[in-house]
Parts: structure tokens; C-alpha cells; sequence
């Protein structure tokens, strides 16, 4: 399959996290993905945890409900309900309401365990949507593509498991719980968890500090997912 065809056949399967603290604002937090047939969405426990408590049972997923043969896409919000989550692992899981009314197809899982430094990779999310909304860009899906460049194991376990992925590419605000793919096989083997920033200063502004992107971003392997989703 094409590199091309592989984006087509997964880009209806993910979904914007965000909230609405005001009835003419919205908030987009993360990405999320679909992983199962009655519509469970799982994407990173610290889009949860950093979402103000008062809207936390108001997460809502967009989502796309048509696809159109130009390429037009049409998304709509659903309400999201908070399943359960692992912290340690950065994994959270919801129910999406209405599923049957989305395109949403569960994602195959992959075997994160098989994964090899310089595996070619690509992530899918909505980095930076509500912004590129405001800018008048619509709804923005974006793909980029990358290799792992270090596999992380767990330095306190003494069975040593993988327990992150680092990943040659830049990884944006609004990432956050989006799937990791193997370019190979389609499959998913990890969950975008940390994007690695350095703290910079604009000369004459002392106290303006910006955060640069780094071209390193972190995945969580997505068999520490597996417990969770039994």
C-alpha cells in the first residue's frame, strides 16, 4: 500500500480532545484515536488531568462524519465520557457517544516490542487546531513522518519493558494522545506523549521566554496501552 493510501485509511479514525469554556470559545487539547468496534477512544492521561475539573465531564471529540470524493471533509463534536485512565503510562480511555453517526474505525494495533531504531514512522493529530480555526484554516489534520531514533526502557522495573519511543520529528501542541504508526505495516505502535522544547530568550526582552521546538518528540509503546484496554 502506498504511503498515500495509509494516510486515507486512517485519518478518519482520529479525533480532536478539547472542551468549551464559553459558549463562543473552544479549547483543543489534544488528539485521541479510535480502538475499538463500540467506539473507545484512547489518547494521553495528561489531557485529562490538565483539563480545568469543572469541564472534565465535558470533554468532547470532533470528528469526521462525511468525506466527500474532492477530498472535502466534514467533522462535528460528540461528547466524550471518561472511562479510565493509567497515569504512570500517560494513557487514558473514553467512550465517544453517538459512534455510529462518525466515520471512526478502530485502529490495528501493533507489537511496540518489535519496533528497531531507525523504523520509519508517521503521526496524525491536530497540532495546534483551534488555532489554525481562528486563523480562518478550518479543521487541520497533519501528518508527519519520522523515524525512531531511541528506544527508552524503564530503568526501575527489573523487568526493564520499553517505556518510551523517541521519535526523529517535531511534535506540536494538540499531538498530545495521537497514534504513532509503523510505515511498514499501518499499524499503530505508540501514543504521542511528549514534545521536548528548549527555553530561549529574544534579546531586549529578558522576561519573554519562548519555548522552541526541539526535533525530538517522545511516544508511549503501545503494549503498555494493552493492560488498560482489557
Amino acid at each position: 500500500m502506498k504511503f498515500k493510501e495509509q494516510i486515507k485509511k486512517v485519518r478518519g479514525s482520529i479525533v480532536a480532545i478539547g472542551f468549551a469554556p464559553s459558549q463562543n470559545q473552544i479549547t483543543i487539547s489534544g488528539s485521541g484515536f479510535c480502538i475499538s468496534k463500540d467506539g473507545k477512544i484512547l489518547t494521553a492521561a495528561h489531557i485529562y488531568n490538565q483539563t480545568p475539573s469543572q469541564f472534565r465531564d465535558k470533554l468532547m471529540a470532533m470528528v469526521m462524519i462525511k468525506q466527500e470524493p474532492n477530498g472535502l471533509e466534514h467533522y462535528a463534536w460528540f461528547p466524550l465520557s471518561f472511562v479510565k485512565k493509567e497515569d504512570k503510562n500517560d494513557f487514558a480511555l473514553f467512550q465517544i457517544s453517538d459512534y455510529e453517526k462518525t466515520l471512526l474505525q478502530p485502529l490495528d494495533l501493533g507489537d511496540s516490542e518489535e519496533v528497531e531504531v531507525g523504523q520509519e514512522i508517521y503521526f496524525v493529530g491536530f497540532p495546534y487546531a483551534a488555532n489554525l480555526m481562528k486563523d480562518g484554516l478550518g479543521i487541520t489534520l497533519v501528518v508527519n513522518r519520522g523515524i525512531v531514533s531511541n528506544i527508552k526502557l524503564d530503568g526501575v522495573n527489573p523487568s526493564h519493558p520499553r517505556n518510551l519511543l523517541i521519535i526523529d520529528a517535531i511534535s506540536n501542541p494538540g499531538n498530545s494522545g495521537c497514534p504513532v504508526f509503523d510505515t511498514d505495516t499501518n499499524k499503530v505502535i505508540g501514543l504521542m506523549s511528549i514534545a521536548f522544547r528548549i527555553k530561549s530568550r529574544v534579546q531586549g526582552y529578558d522576561d519573554l521566554d519562548l519555548r522552541e521546538p526541539m526535533h525530538i518528540a517522545g511516544a508511549k509503546p503501545i503494549n503498555l496501552a494493552k493492560e488498560l484496554l482489557k
